[in-house]
């Protein structure tokens, strides 16, 4: 996985940027506890990524599974990538819940976006998992999958497996009261073809603005079907959830705490917002994981420090100068 993924990408800082060249590079194991999965209820379906967090615990956007699991729905899990593959179902029922959102987030609603953040309970039967050899084009057993891995050929996959039953990656949460500008180079994940791709922002020119409760940057290729997916640090650390859109109209509309527009940024496809792991939604994960009484299912919290992102007195306006406040944008229409 290492050497497929250093083959397709050259992965440096930009010239010019804070500390560029002492700050590492993505290695392949910060992506390897990221997972595509399809979720389908009698209806519809759509594909999303999601970050594994514990072993039986994926985390993912809550826009992602929202209505698809409001009753009854099915998730496929592609559990790697590449020739040898493995693939998990899991059902969520009201009476065997699997799927769980905050409580505050409500699918359409701009202010509950904040909290598009979900969890998923992973703990397939022996008998919907899908083990299948590509490179032979023949179906595994669980002993034939296994005995697979211990191959040469398949020693990518042998890593990311290994990384999926152990993970624990470390996960940070900000604090709302204030402004903050990201020290480091971001990642994001790109699951949705065969191999593991991912796109990297080469700059830290990101900030977690308290008024937007998002972080918010310029898109660095960010792009429908990568929702759902950590957004990664260097070292695989996770900073936030890829979530849905803000835009109307091809504008960026950001809003404050009672739901009124504040700002009006054009160009929306330009801008990349990702939901933050806030306090509110650290302690959602953790209620939900220790209701299933499981003995080590800790998640690995840690509040983020001014090392990973300093306090800033950066406002939207003077950090991405298109954004226009809502107020001058309809001061403009009156004069006309």
């Amino acid at each position: 996985m290492k050497k497929y993924l250093l083959s397709l990408f050259f992965l440096g800082y930009a010239w010019g940027m804070p500390c560029a060249q002492e700050k590492p590079v993505f290695v392949a194991e910060d992506f390897a506890n990221q997972s595509k999965f399809w979720v389908q209820d009698n209806r519809d379906a759509q594909q999303c990524q999601a970050t594994r967090i514990l072993p039986n615990w994926y985390m993912t956007a809550a826009h992602c599974v929202r209505p698809y699991c409001d009753k009854q729905c099915q998730l496929t899990f592609a559990l790697l990538q590449g020739e040898l593959q493995a693939s998990a179902q899991v059902y969520h029922t009201a009476s065997n819940p699997r799927v769980f959102t905050p409580r505050q987030y409500h699918r359409g609603e701009a202010k509950s976006i904040r909290y598009d953040v979900a969890l998923i309970y992973f703990n397939p039967a022996e008998e919907d998992y899908f083990f299948y050899d590509a490179r032979n084009k023949k179906v595994l057993d669980r002993g034939g999958f296994l005995k697979a891995l211990n191959l040469a050929p398949y020693s990518d996959q042998r890593s990311q497996w290994l990384a999926l039953e152990q993970a624990r990656p470390k996960i940070f949460v900000i604090p709302e009261g204030s402004t903050r500008h990201v020290q480091y180079s971001l990642a994001v994940p790109d699951l949705r073809g065969e191999g593991i791709f991912f796109h990297d922002s080469k700059t830290s020119d990101f900030y977690y603005f308290k008024e937007l409760h998002h972080y918010m940057g310029s898109n660095f290729g960010v792009q429908k079907g990568m929702s759902g997916s950590g957004v990664i640090m260097p070292g695989g650390d996770i900073l936030g959830v890829v979530s849905s859109s803000l835009s109307t109209h091809n504008s960026l509309i950001t809003y404050d705490d009672k739901d009124q527009p504040v700002h009006s940024v054009p160009y929306s496809a330009d801008y990349f917002l990702f939901t933050p792991l806030t306090p509110s939604n650290m302690n959602f994960i953790r209620a939900t994981i220790s209701s299933f009484h499981q003995t080590g299912q800790n998640p690995y919290f840690m509040y983020i420090g001014s090392a990973e992102a300093k306090p800033s007195d950066a406002t939207v306006q003077n950090a991405f100068p298109q954004a226009l406040s809502v107020n001058v944008v309809l001061s403009a229409e009156e004069r006309k």
